[in-house]
């Protein structure tokens, strides 16, 4: 992510921070300018807006930005006044997109295309966007205006970054899409208990799939489903399999979240000796094939999480929410079982971590692939296929929706491509 901006003198505003900085701005993602746009019937490359507002945006939301999951921020959402491209920013807590959509805008009408995206770690993200705010800021200074809204929030922002206590706190406080700085004493308390049983990216996942209504009953939850018999929850064995198949398909460097959920499904599949032909079909038989104990039971029911992945002495526990007793509920069970596992392989390492709603987040987005690959493996799917099998009958014959499927066979190529 590139940009340019030429500064514009003798701007007629009435607001100061805007009229010291107007500018011709010009944005770049990839080789594509995202600014360029059609004005009627013109193509012009560059927008003369003023960047006060992009800039307080951003420093506004930071953690919001790099805190929360499943939510992704527009350029839009900071314009005053002026035509902005919709530029979309979204951090899942592994890697941070850039990315362009078309917009329309009438009376005058303005139409910008949909571009390309741009992929970046996130200290490339927040060294581009950091410069951008201080960019806007240093204008600002050079201009007379000291004390704007956007420079006191940026120096409160930049004192939070420098001391990884606080830093953790105010993502934390980011995740619940609360603002740390105005946050009240209950979603204090609750930010601070959450991370007391998670830290780092469970931590901010846990928080992004709570909402502060619900997130200490959540809480409440965690704690008495660590104290039922340990034989309801272990799953005795699985951590060594899990270290095995990891150590036969080794973390690879800046790897998308479904890669590692396809490649690992298939190395543990491969260490507990499944061939493709295996089918579960329910919970009991693939909670006892993976070293659950004849006593594993359900733990009673929440708002805001599946299933709760936890590593004691004794191996790891999958404490997992009863989901109703139809015969939907019986395969929610089992995939969620299956993310389960898929986060114990995909992620070794943490005491604790959660398996809930959220869509696009890293660890989530990694067990659901794993669920798929690991329930009904694509190349035995689309063999039935070859024999004439339907959908509806191929998911009944793993026990899964149709949906989980449909995505298989979608994403056959891709599961192929990370595979070999």
């Amino acid at each position: 992510m590139l940009y340019s901006a030429e500064w514009q003198d003798d701007v007629i505003n009435a607001a100061p921070e805007e009229r010291a900085t107007v500018a011709d701005l010009r944005l770049w993602l990839g080789q594509q300018n995202v600014c360029l746009h059609l004005s009627g019937t013109e193509s012009i490359d560059h927008l003369t807006i003023s960047l006060y507002a992009l800039a307080e945006g951003l420093a506004h939301d930071w953690w919001t930005l790099f805190g929360g999951r499943d939510n992704d921020l527009s350029l839009i959402r900071y314009r005053s006044g002026y035509a902005v491209p919709d530029v979309r920013l979204t951090y899942d807590g592994a890697t941070f997109e850039i990315s362009a959509r078309q917009r329309t805008y009438t009376n005058p009408d303005i139409r910008f295309w949909a571009g390309s995206s741009e992929i970046m770690t996130r200290p490339e993200a927040e060294a581009r966007l950091s410069d951008f705010v201080e960019f806007v800021l240093e204008r600002l200074k050079s201009q007379g205006v000291s004390r704007s809204s956007a420079t006191l929030r940026w120096d409160r922002v930049k004192a939070s970054r420098s001391d990884a206590e606080e830093s953790a706190f105010c993502e934390a406080a980011g995740a619940l899409h609360l603002d740390p700085y105005q946050i009240d004493a209950a979603a204090a308390d609750a930010v601070e208990r959450a991370s007391e049983l998670f830290e780092g990216e469970p931590l901010a996942e846990f928080l992004a799939g709570a909402r502060p209504a619900n997130c200490r009953a959540m809480i409440d939850w965690i704690k008495a489903v660590e104290t039922r018999t340990p034989n309801k929850s272990l799953v005795a064995g699985l951590q060594d399999h899990a270290k095995a198949a990891c150590a036969a398909a080794p973390d690879r460097a800046g790897e998308e979240s479904w890669a590692r959920g396809y490649r690992r499904a298939r190395s543990v599949r491969r260490e507990l000796d499944f061939d493709q032909t295996r089918r579960f079909g329910t919970l009991t038989a693939l909670s006892r094939s993976v070293g659950a104990t004849t006593q594993y039971d359900l733990a009673p029911s929440s708002h805001g999480i599946r299933l709760l992945r936890s590593n004691k002495g004794d191996g790891v526990h999958l404490h997992l929410r009863t989901h109703g007793r139809s015969a939907e509920a019986e395969a929610s069970h089992l995939f969620t079982f299956a993310r389960g596992i898929g986060d114990v392989v995909c992620f070794p390492s943490p005491q604790r971590a959660p398996v809930n709603e959220l869509r696009s987040a890293y660890r989530q987005a990694a067990g659901r692939a794993f669920a798929a690959e690991f329930l009904a493996p694509v190349n035995e799917i689309l063999s039935m296929r070859e024999d004439g099998r339907d959908n509806v009958a191929i998911a009944e014959e793993f026990a899964v929706s149709t949906e989980v499927i449909e995505r298989q066979i979608e994403n056959a190529q891709r599961i192929e491509s990370v595979c070999h």
